[in-house]
């Protein structure tokens, strides 16, 4: 049989598996026994610890929770930016007296379109994605 061995950080957690012969085994590692070693080789759902008592146990991952506003303010940011051609076009073509690419119409549209994009994280329902705002739809035209 070979010797199996396990070291720890500071804060307790699992750092190294090492096997005699295949690694330098430090002073502060732990020997483990076969089952052990196939635990926490294979058992990887958890944070592995060594107790205060010398017990090594296996505790739940902890729950992480997505950051919903700042995935919304991503997505917001996205679409600000991906129209910014669009309108600095049509600006360009009014300041050169050049005519439009888009009507009066599409172009204050397309402005209210990113103030409520603009006011969306003080939107009452925000980061709630069923609500954000909706973009004209002549807008998915002009990003092809």
């Amino acid at each position: 049989m070979v010797d199996k061995y396990a070291t720890f950080k500071a804060n307790g957690t699992l750092n190294l598996r090492l096997i005699k012969g295949l690694h330098f085994i430090p002073k502060d590692a732990i020997q483990v026994d076969e089952d052990l070693w196939q635990r926490l080789i294979n058992e990887t759902d958890g944070i592995w610890t060594l107790g205060s008592d010398g017990a090594i146990t296996k505790s739940a991952l902890p729950v992480i929770e997505p950051d919903y506003a700042a995935v919304e303010r991503q997505w917001r940011d996205g679409e600000i930016e991906s129209t910014r051609w669009l309108r600095e076009r049509h600006r360009d073509q009014l300041d050169l007296s050049l005519p439009t690419t888009l009507t009066t119409v599409q172009f204050t549209e397309l402005l209210d379109y990113l103030q409520l994009l603009r006011d969306w994280p003080q939107a009452p329902k925000f980061p709630n994605q069923e609500h954000r705002p909706v973009a004209p739809e002549w807008l998915a035209d002009q990003r092809n």
